[in-house]
């Protein structure tokens, strides 16, 4: 099927020799209509708004063909060898992409798919078309892609480890990669659900059609979160810098940009307020230590003041909204913090202690 697939341009020829044979899944349920190359290409061509279909070679479970054989399930052959798909990101080069249809959450793979998988494999490896096998979720930066559900290892005469990789959870931000956009990088297979309009909310300045590569954005981590980036002006970051120049005096350029400034002012904000009520006699250089760690009170729920405010405006710059920046640890407070808590994976008690203000002040972290 080169040349016969639908398209919207060509992808360019590779610079560089195929050392990569890896392998996918379309989670699509594999006797349905969905699970096979032309469904794959609409949902490539006109949802992602790749050249092509990102595989160049696709085998449709849902299609058994009778050969001198033995029953096989048909392979598609989608491009030329010598043309980088996407698949990969910026592994596209030296990367060959197959995917074999089905949901393997559950669906089987069959004794047609499996002879055809062989088949595909030898062929391969007869004509020295890639040195190594791996699956999606073992390329650079897509760790956290649960692709492929199917055991290749398995299917070939594999030389190496016999445990598959378990997928990392998704990471707090993501760097784009060629061919990356925030519908495939939200595909149920790899982020937990999150959706394209979690990560829309998620990174408010960006484009969604004009990703570049090596732009970082943020993964949409919790949901119904309004997270703010460096490279985003927001009037409640210019109102935080407004009452940091006010009330602690830091000589912030009120740009509502949210920045390292920003959260060194908040810090001196911090140690000025645990010096004035706590008599805690530290420096205020705005650097987060072990000091200042040690010096930590729990700030909970019915807390009033400037320290409540010092977190309130801590959490929102880390992308969790209270609402507003009313110096009250209410309802709001508990559930901002409570969401920030389960993110970060530190103990959800909906206090803010010296775990929590580690985890938002702590860049090492």
């Amino acid at each position: 099927m080169r040349g016969k697939l639908k398209s919207k341009g060509t992808y360019s020829k590779r610079t560089k020799t195929i050392t990569h044979r890896v392998w996918h899944h379309s989670l699509t349920k594999k006797h349905l209509a969905g699970s096979e190359a032309g469904s794959f290409v609409d949902y490539h061509v006109n949802t992602l708004g790749w050249p092509g279909v990102g595989y160049t070679f696709i085998i449709e479970p849902k299609n058994v063909i009778n050969t001198p054989n033995g029953k096989r399930a048909r392979i598609v052959y989608a491009h030329d060898i010598d043309r980088r798909t996407y698949h990969v990101g910026n592994s596209n080069q030296f990367s060959l992409g197959i995917c074999v249809a089905g949901d393997y959450r559950y669906d089987t793979m069959d004794d047609a798919t499996i002879a055809s998988f062989a088949d595909l494999h030898s062929a391969l490896v007869k004509d020295n078309i890639g040195k190594n096998d791996t699956s999606h979720s073992e390329m650079p930066g897509y760790s956290w892609k649960a692709c492929c559900l199917y055991d290749y290892r398995k299917l070939i005469k594999w030389q190496g480890s016999t445990t598959p990789v378990t997928p990392s959870p998704a990471p707090d931000t993501n760097t784009i990669q060629e061919g990356d956009t925030l519908w495939s990088i939200a595909h149920k297979d790899g982020t937990g659900g999150i959706q394209v309009k979690d990560l829309i909310k998620a990174n408010p300045c960006i484009d969604p059609t004009k990703l570049k590569i090596g732009q970082k954005i943020n993964f949409g981590i919790a949901k119904d979160v309004i997270v703010q980036t460096d490279t985003c002006s927001d009037e409640k970051i210019r109102s935080i810098h407004k009452t940091l120049n006010s009330r602690y005096k830091a000589g912030l350029f009120v740009d509502g940009f949210n920045g390292p400034k920003t959260q060194t002012a908040l810090i001196k904000a911090l140690q000025t307020e645990l010096n004035m009520q706590f008599n805690k006699k530290l420096v205020i250089d705005g650097k987060w230590g072990a000091k200042t760690k040690a010096a930590i009170v729990t700030v909970k729920k019915g807390a009033k003041g400037n320290l409540t405010w010092i977190l309130l405006a801590a959490l929102y710059a880390k992308g969790f909204n209270s609402g507003s920046l009313d110096s009250e640890f209410g309802k709001n407070t508990e559930s901002a913090l409570y969401k920030f808590q389960k993110a970060r994976r530190i103990s959800a008690d909906k206090k803010a202690g010296k775990g929590t203000f580690t985890a938002l002040f702590d860049e090492r972290g």
